[in-house]
């Protein structure tokens, strides 16, 4: 009787080391998923083919281009969230955002962000080139914030969502002011801030917001800084070697979907004003140290875009205007330098999306400057330049 007893509890033994060593590799697959699921790789490619009015470099007027070669890898847990994204064009590959996220589980609306990333600063910064509708961000964002992004620190803040806050989101900032493609050139930092609100109705939604930029740009070795009075550019005295030029921005933006008989309507615009310090014939912001001059100009500029989709179908039609002018002091012929000219532009075009992954859009953009016959300024801004640019893009979302 002993021995069939014996018998059966040696076969068994077997079995039940099976199954433990099975619900341990479940266990360590599962542990393996569910890590890959917070691994997240993302990206798009932008091909397109541009002509130029004015011709390129080269002489020639049109050319194939990769615009954009974005890769995202983001990893995200309950504590937060790291993120790095590679451009790669035929022009090379560049480090576009590289930055930490981190969050307290228990405070889930405040988050702490650190590294390269975008300035929080407006709505179309942060406004993705994947989603925007025209090729391009206008031209006050592309002067004032070069590349988008900086190195810096950021905490933001939203509302609680079971309070009257729920909708509103603070964010703001340290920079360095140098752009995301240039180290530290000194010790002092820029403040940058947004406060937005974003809610829904009946037939849409809608936001607005408010942006100040407080910074400096610090002069070194023999470079002067200059002010426009009077007419004409005349050195100021109190810039000089190891002062910082102030560089000030103000902004506000909004933007509203509306859904109708012919499809949804969407707006957007924001209106930027301050004081820049750029160079003689640009007030494009420095992105590094500065050799050369610093000419303070007071400047405005703003941008209205509407995107109207064709009823239910994959097409939108879009037209857009935006104004830039770097010194609103100085009109027309009482421009000195070329970095004083204003320009505004008028972009129209279509938009097919084919699926969820391709975006075909074509777009022109008709540009103008303002016209100076003074004798300073001996570019071709007697007339209006022939800088028009048609654009045909095809992208594709991974």
């Amino acid at each position: 009787m002993l021995l069939p007893v014996c018998g059966t509890a040696r076969a068994e033994r077997p079995d039940s080391l099976t199954n433990e060593r099975l619900a341990q590799r479940v266990g360590t697959l599962e542990t393996v998923v569910e890590k890959m699921k917070r691994l997240k790789v993302s990206g798009y490619i932008q091909t397109q083919w541009q002509w130029n009015e004015e011709g390129l470099p080269e002489g020639e007027q049109n050319d194939f281009s990769i615009r954009r070669g974005r890769v995202k890898i983001a990893y995200d847990n309950r504590y937060g969230e790291a993120v790095f994204q590679l451009d790669a064009t035929e022009k090379g590959v560049r480090v576009r955002d590289a930055y930490l996220k981190l969050r307290a589980p228990r405070l889930p609306e405040v988050s702490l962000t650190a590294g390269i990333f975008n300035r929080p600063f407006g709505d179309e910064i942060a406004y993705s080139s994947a989603h925007r509708t025209s090729p391009e961000r206008s031209r006050v964002f592309r002067t004032l914030f070069p590349k988008e992004r900086d190195l810096g620190a950021q905490l933001t803040v939203n509302g609680p969502g079971n309070t009257v806050l729920r909708n509103f989101k603070a964010e703001g900032g340290l920079f360095a002011g140098n752009g995301s493609e240039s180290k530290e050139t000194d010790s002092r930092k820029d403040f940058i801030g947004h406060l937005s609100y974003a809610g829904e109705y009946r037939r849409g939604t809608y936001g607005l917001g408010g942006s100040l930029y407080s910074g400096g740009v610090k002069l070194a070795g023999e470079q002067k800084g200059w002010r426009f009075r009077d007419g004409a550019w005349q050195e100021d005295p109190r810039m000089a070697s190891g002062t910082y030029a102030r560089r000030e921005y103000y902004g506000v933006d909004g933007r509203i979907s509306v859904a109708g008989a012919l499809g949804v309507t969407h707006i957007r615009g924001e209106y930027l004003w301050g004081m820049q310090p750029g160079a003689k014939n640009g007030s494009g912001s420095p992105t590094g140290a500065v050799t050369a001059d610093l000419y303070m100009r007071r400047f405005s500029g703003y941008y209205v875009n509407l995107t109207q989709d064709v009823g239910r179908s994959r097409h939108s039609l879009v037209v857009k205007y935006d104004a830039y002018d770097p010194n609103i002091r100085a009109t027309g012929d009482e421009c000195k330098t070329e970095g004083d000219v204003a320009f505004s532009t008028l972009g129209f075009g279509w938009i097919f999306r084919a699926n969820e992954n391709v975006k075909i859009t074509a777009y022109y953009d008709r540009v103008w400057n303002e016209k100076v016959r003074n004798g300073f300024i001996s570019s071709g801004f007697g007339g209006d330049i022939r800088d028009d640019v048609f654009t045909l893009r095809v992208q594709y979302r991974f």
